[in-house]
């Protein structure tokens, strides 16, 4: 499955890509996603939890970062697995940064080129809503980022009052709802019925 995308945060390039290398933080905003210690092989191991109600699936693995601070660029190569059906995946994420001109504050344009191989009971659900849901994904991991990067311009005792946040699973419902309304609106676009 193949997506590209793009977003916006707060802060220049040169210290949002600071920011981005900064993995733990990241991961933080990252929906579902808990990170463990870095490996002595500099991976990052893991899981993305997803619920589905009561019931969460998890999907262990482990990502590899690389992170080029004068070209502005980055990537993470991540593999995971799942108890449920065979479930795997594995992605590659390339990102290039740059500062958007004429800002009335210095913000950064994000743009993403993610390819990923899903198996087991994952491959179908790529087919039919895997873009849907990357889009969902991509969207409130750039509301979370740029709900953290402003931290760094609010003055330091603001910062220091504000909760932290716990790890929220990643909502199988919303995923769920995200492909239903993908799928109509292809389908209401294949018959000439869409909104322009």
């Amino acid at each position: 499955m193949h997506f590209e995308g793009e977003f916006r945060v707060p802060g220049k390039a040169a210290d949002v890509i600071r920011r981005f290398s900064d993995v733990p933080r990241m991961a933080r905003c990252m929906p579902g996603a808990v990170l463990n210690a870095q490996a002595d092989d500099g991976s990052w191991p893991g899981a993305m939890v997803v619920s589905f109600g009561p019931k969460k699936i998890n999907f262990k693995g482990k990502a590899t970062c690389d992170f080029d601070e004068q070209a502005l660029t980055g990537q993470v190569h991540g593999r995971g697995t799942a108890d449920m059906r065979a479930a795997r995946i594995g992605v590659k994420v390339s990102f290039a940064l740059s500062d958007v001109a004429d800002a009335p504050r210095p913000e950064t344009v994000v743009k993403i080129v993610s390819d990923a191989e899903l198996g087991g009971v994952l491959e179908d659900f790529a087919k039919t809503g895997g873009i849907a849901v990357a889009n969902a994904i991509m969207t409130d991991f750039a509301r979370r980022a740029s709900e953290e990067f402003s931290k760094d311009e609010a003055p330091a005792e603001e910062v220091a009052t504000q909760p932290a946040q716990e790890v929220a699973a990643l909502s199988g419902q919303v995923l769920v709802w995200v492909v239903v309304k993908a799928y109509w609106a292809r389908f209401l676009h294949a018959l000439g019925l869409a909104q322009a």
